[in-house]
């Protein structure tokens, strides 16, 4: 094979630039963002560079959509010109929306740039075929770009992964300083221009040619009837099961579930569209056997993702997460309703559909955002009204004591709208801000500091609600005094059955009782060969979640969390970094435990 010449990789580059010359633009504006950032080990101090990063890369495909919609309706120059210069200034308005600095923002803007990059994509998937009736050219084209995409993503990372060995050959034979930060800007210019350059020169030139094809590559036939279709069948079988159970048993589905319907789904989808051009063929009774019953299928599942769904609502109000998680059953039976009624089943329906709801969930009053934050505003004022901390629209001091699963439930809300919303929907109640200025920029109080301004203490979980699991865990970046002893070891960790991880070392043997209600520590050799320590795990784990548990459990000071056990030849200490457990009726049950342990053999 004949490596191409530089002069025709500048050739090659110079068509795409004429061809695509603003997605070229975005592609290089978000690579120069990505490399300054990257740069600066991230934005520590309001920047640009961060809403140019996420509008070039919205950018990158919605104005990729509109040139191929331009080339496919063969627009005039003109209208060319008119219809991306309204992508620019989109793009301008939502940039406009980003914080210059991500850190200490809600979380909305992330989410909101995920649903308009899947909104982006499907745009540039189907809008050159929108409103034809050209289904064998719309496959075709989306076909086209997937591979394409992935192709260009795997040439990206083997060269990423063979310069960045080149760079750590340099600095291990030639003692040649290569800072960390260069492979990250590798990264960043591999994806941005050689990435981005190598997908667009892939792009199919004559877009009405398309219809007539009637290739099918063999390996994608073998991938859809064998490997996707045996996880579909697996996915059907344990659905289909725990609805036997949720029958039979007549009990409530478990939010849980919706991961696996939804991911049920989006393999059954996919197995769809990819057997689509021969599904009518004699020899694919699969595919024909997919497109048939699908459909009727997935109805009892909708079902039950609705129920599992609306439970959480009904319990705990809508999140971001359970808004989705709704939209994309909605987002299900639309599809089955189409499916099952039109005569026409067009595959274009499924990620138009998508698209769509993805960009109507990202704005406006009916959008995700906009619905979570006014239904746990409407909880966090039935809570405070109830216990007298709201009254005409002005917290007040709370005149008697308020119940715990109260507490919790406010600290839970005002946890979710610090992280996800912000305050700004219940500041008015506030006499006082719900931020402070900290190195020159306002920031969020923390919910523990807001709840103090109601006057009751932050809690986390709840003191009764048997089988309910709850985490204590050391604050992040905690640092533990290894004076007086010789060896450490880090990352133990022990299930419910006692076998313990992590110990390789000749002076002493480590066991844990089933239950997990005990650790001890033997020495195996020398003088004090035998003497043992013993760590009595479940007593403190109980007052760690007597103090803890119901304030701070995921930031307990690494003190706290010590063990000391103390003998003639051997002494040790434990640090119990994670614990996860479980509250029943007869008391705590430690389910896991993750482990520091530092010790000394005394002669």
């Amino acid at each position: 094979m004949k490596l191409p010449s530089i002069r025709q990789m500048a050739e090659e580059l110079k068509r795409i630039i004429i061809r695509f010359p603003l997605v070229m633009a975005s592609a290089a504006a978000g690579t120069i963002a990505a490399l300054v950032l990257i740069e600066q080990q991230g934005p520590t101090k309001p920047t640009i560079w961060f809403p140019i990063l996420l509008t070039s890369l919205v950018g990158f495909f919605l104005l990729l959509g509109l040139a191929m919609l331009a080339e496919k309706r063969r627009w005039p120059p003109a209208l060319r010109i008119a219809s991306q210069g309204g992508g620019v200034l989109l793009l301008l308005l939502y940039g406009t929306s980003l914080p210059l600095l991500p850190e200490g923002e809600p979380a909305y803007h992330i989410v909101r740039f995920l649903l308009l990059m899947a909104a982006v994509v499907i745009f540039a998937l189907t809008i050159p075929f929108a409103g034809t009736k050209e289904e064998n050219g719309f496959w075709h084209y989306g076909r086209i770009l997937v591979v394409r995409f992935l192709t260009a993503a795997f040439y990206a990372a083997v060269l990423q992964i063979s310069l960045s060995l080149a760079l750590l050959a340099l600095n291990q034979l030639f003692d040649i300083t290569i800072p960390g930060e260069r492979y990250g800007e590798l990264w960043a210019l591999l994806v941005g221009l050689f990435g981005t350059a190598f997908f667009l020169a892939g792009m199919p030139g004559e877009l009405n040619a398309l219809e007539g094809r009637n290739d099918y590559p063999k390996g994608l036939r073998i991938f859809a009837q064998n490997i996707l279709s045996a996880v579909v069948l697996v996915y059907l079988v344990i659905l289909y099961a725990y609805l036997a159970k949720i029958i039979l048993a007549w009990s409530w589905p478990r939010g849980w579930v919706s991961g696996l319907i939804i991911g049920f789904s989006a393999t059954g989808l996919a197995a769809l569209l990819l057997l689509w051009p021969i599904r009518s063929q004699e020899e694919n009774r699969w595919g024909h056997l997919v497109w048939r019953w699908f459909f009727i299928v997935l109805i009892p599942l909708v079902v039950m993702l609705f129920l599992a769904v609306w439970r959480r609502i009904s319990e705990y109000g809508l999140t971001v997460s359970r808004c989705l998680v709704v939209a994309v059953a909605l987002f299900l039976a639309l599809l089955i309703l189409y499916f099952l009624i039109s005569k026409a089943k067009s595959i274009r329906v499924i990620p138009g559909l998508f698209g769509i709801i993805a960009l109507l969930l990202s704005f406006g009053p009916w959008g995700v955002f906009s619905l979570s934050e006014q239904s746990q505003k409407g909880r966090l004022e039935t809570l405070l009204s109830r216990n007298g901390l709201l009254e005409g629209g002005t917290i007040r001091q709370a005149a008697g004591a308020v119940p715990d699963q109260d507490i919790v439930q406010i600290s839970s809300i005002l946890s979710y709208l610090n992280e996800m919303h912000g305050y700004g929907a219940i500041q008015s109640w506030f006499r006082e801000p719900l931020k402070e200025e900290k190195e020159g920029r306002p920031v969020r109080l923390r919910p523990e500091e807001v709840t103090k301004k109601l006057g009751v203490e932050y809690m986390r979980g709840a003191r009764s609600g048997f089988g309910s699991e709850r985490t204590l865990r050391a604050r992040k970046q905690s640092y533990f005094d290894i004076a007086g002893y010789d060896r450490m070891v880090t990352g133990l960790f022990t299930g419910e059955a006692g076998e313990l991880y992590g110990l390789e070392d000749a002076g002493v043997t480590c066991t844990v009782s089933k239950g997990l209600k005990q650790l001890t520590l033997v020495v195996k050799e020398g003088e004090g060969a035998g003497e043992s320590l013993t760590f009595e795990l479940l007593p403190r784990v109980e007052s760690l979640y007597a103090e803890w548990g119901l304030t701070n459990p995921e930031a307990i000071p690494l003190g706290e969390l010590a063990i000391d056990a103390e003998g003639e030849h051997l002494k040790a200490r434990l640090y119990l970094r994670h614990i996860q457990l479980e509250q029943k009726e007869e008391g705590l049950e430690i389910r896991n435990l993750s482990m520091d342990l530092l010790y000394a053999l005394k002669p």
